[in-house]
């Protein structure tokens, strides 16, 4: 059967791509049609109309795109898509009914991880006429006579080994000339923060709450997409860590081996972290394995905030974490939830001590949002406050100096965080590209300087504005008027703070990326290495004649957009099978994985004798076994949020 998948695709989207390969593993032909934002539906919906696809899956997670994706379905009705058009993701799955109630043009909803379920979809629609919608574990969907009709729930693969691995895009992305990839370790997180989509997902679907891929099987795909070329890796893991600090080294060891056994060389890779699992030890252990970037659950400054947002840290953890990473000198970049429903004026102060103590990481701010199904949800619900409906929740802040104070921030700093000229996401991109520039190049003590001099001009501006703003809302205004004459002094501040620091920015990147070019050409040593270089000056010239691009981040992933980056799911790599012990590796002039560099990242050492590899084009890479069933899984918090906004 020919199934079209339909979803975001800013960087790589595992969530969408895990279903691709788990449908052709079952035999199934996909169509893979990219849907980034409202301005994409007529185009989105063309390509489905004209697919050919008997059956249709829509990506719908997030709650600010379900009017995008209902108006999709409906445009495609429209041009004459006569398939099934199934909706999953977080959104879809907590209220099903009700879609199905409203858009006429959706026929099902999928409740669950999605390839087991998908791809069971699939093979009862195979059957024609005889086909059987309540056999499908999993699905809500519409008889013949209108009646919504909910199936027994799906399950989980408690064996997330058993999935066959995701088709990759060809060519990845890049940084520098590095190729960059997304990889899965884990699903799933053990914490029950009150705000999270991923607590409330996984209590919907029921099952285990964490499961781990092997590190075998971890290390066989890594491997195998070093091969292709990659050389960064981004683990999208809700939670890279294990609870117990002695699992989590004997993990970390057994990764080293694994990957020194297939012949990977020197890598660098993201984890995403809670402050209270960043232990000295493991984290050292990590860097010596190529950790450069962690994305930190900071979340708040404030003791109060954290217990209402039910992280279960506590802000000596958070002073902790940073400093540790501090010292390991590892990319931190972190999120805070400046606003919750129940901030008061003195968290939101201590929020902005915070920051003011720690100005140099990249960071962004927002307003807690609600999404379906959490506790805090719940709360507001039971309490009266919850504003909108199923379309998108929202909600006043109780103590109205705070809500005061949100409302005055959030116009002047719209385009600082989201907007065009995206600061935040500027200072991101210079301290990551800066890592990245010492990793594999070598930096120096001038570039350092000034990447993290930048990045802390950034911050403290935000924090002088921000405590001008607090101040102003504790004080009060006499009029409207007066509160309006604010608002517009504030908002010209940061405009101008802006693009005074948004073109030192620009400059600051296009000075790295000249870095990198030459420390690449000198000496070009191989094919590999030239071609690099050629793909850096093309991203200089790219990066002299256009701004950064920005706003395409989660603000609570907050991944700086790659400079270079084919778009949307136009390509599709075979990896190569992973190198085998005896294989020569290809930075064979590189520390090996288990051996700490030399020499510190900054000393001015060459940078390693080979580039990452030509993509090859190569067969499919060997698949773990198949199961007697296809395998399932799709995690909402993998799809890539565009422009999540503040309201």
């Amino acid at each position: 059967m020919r199934v079209a998948l339909v979803g975001a695709e800013h960087e790589e989207n595992l969530a969408v791509r895990y279903l691709w390969g788990a449908l052709e593993a079952a035999g199934h032909e996909v169509v893979p049609i990219v849907f980034n934002e409202a301005e994409d539906t007529e185009r989105a919906a063309g390509e489905l109309s004209r697919s050919g696809a008997a059956l249709a899956g829509l990506s719908m997670v997030f709650t600010y795109r379900g009017r995008q994706f209902a108006g999709l379905a409906a445009r495609a009705r429209a041009l004459g898509f006569e398939g099934h058009l199934v909706a999953g993701g977080h959104f879809a799955a907590f209220h099903p009914e009700e879609l199905l109630r409203d858009v006429g043009a959706l026929d099902s909803i999928a409740i669950g991880e999605g390839e087991l379920l998908l791809c069971a979809l699939a093979a009862e629609l195979e059957r024609g006429p005889a086909a059987d919608l309540g056999a499908v574990r999993g699905l809500v969907w519409r008889g013949g006579d209108g009646t919504v009709r909910r199936n027994l729930p799906a399950d989980k693969p408690p064996d997330l080994d058993v999935l066959p691995w995701p088709p990759r895009k060809r060519p990845l992305d890049h940084y520098l000339g590095v190729p960059i990839t997304n990889i899965l370790g884990s699903r799933g997180c053990g914490y029950s923060c009150t705000f999270c989509s991923i607590v409330a997902w996984h209590r919907l679907c029921g099952g285990e709450r964490v499961r781990m891929r092997s590190v075998a099987h971890v290390a066989d795909e890594l491997a195998a997409l070093y091969a292709a070329g990659a050389r960064i890796f981004n683990f999208h893991d809700d939670n890279f860590f294990l609870p117990e600090r002695e699992a989590m080294l004997a993990r970390v060891a057994e990764l080293r081996r694994a990957l020194a056994l297939r012949g990977v060389g020197r890598i660098a890779f993201a984890v995403k972290a809670r402050p209270d699992a960043v232990d000295e030890e493991v984290f050292a252990a990590l860097v010596e394995l190529g950790l450069f970037r962690v994305f930190l659950g900071i979340e708040a400054g404030s003791a109060a905030a954290l217990r209402a947002l039910g992280r279960r840290q506590t802000v000596a953890d958070n002073e902790r974490a940073l400093a540790l990473l501090e010292r390991l000198d590892i990319h931190a970049a972190w999120n805070l939830l400046l606003w919750n429903p129940d901030t008061t004026l003195e968290d939101l102060r201590e929020n902005l001590a915070f920051l003011r103590r720690h100005p140099d990481d990249p960071m962004n701010f927002c307003r807690t949002e609600i999404y379906a199904g959490t506790p805090l949800e719940t709360k507001l619900r039971r309490e009266g406050r919850l504003r909108g409906d199923y379309w998108g929740s929202d909600y006043r802040i109780r103590d109205e100096r705070a809500e005061l104070a949100y409302e005055v921030v959030y116009d002047a700093f719209l385009t600082r965080n989201y907007g065009a000229e995206c600061l935040h996401h500027v200072a991101m991109a210079v301290d990551y590209e800066h890592q990245l520039l010492a990793h594999f190049f070598a930096s120096t003590p001038e570039l350092r300087q000034r990447a993290k001099g930048f990045v802390r001009a950034v911050n403290l501006d935000t924090v002088a504005q921000l405590e001008l703003a607090l101040a102003a809302c504790a004080r009060g205004f006499d009029s409207p008027a007066a509160a309006a004459a604010f608002r517009k002094e504030l908002a010209e501040r940061v405009a101008v703070g802006n693009e005074r620091l948004g073109a030192e920015g620009q400059a600051v990147l296009a000075e790295l990326r000249r870095a990198a070019v030459r420390r690449s050409e000198a000496p070009a040593r191989n094919l590999g290495r030239a071609a690099r270089a050629v793909t850096l000056a093309a991203t200089v010239t790219l990066a002299a004649t256009a701004t950064a691009a920005c706003g395409d981040s989660h603000p609570t992933e907050m991944v700086a957009p790659p400079p270079t980056s084919p778009g949307g799911f136009t390509h599709r790599f075979e990896m190569a099978p992973p190198r085998t012990a005896s294989a020569e590796p290809g930075d064979a002039g590189a520390p090996a994985p288990d051996a700490p560099s030399a020499e510190p990242r900054d000393a001015g050492a060459p940078p390693p004798d080979a580039a990452p590899a030509p993509v090859p084009d190569a067969t499919r890479p060997p698949q773990p076994p198949k199961p007697p069933k296809p395998p399932s899984d799709t995690h909402p918090s993998e799809m890539l949020a565009p422009r999540l906004r503040w309201r």
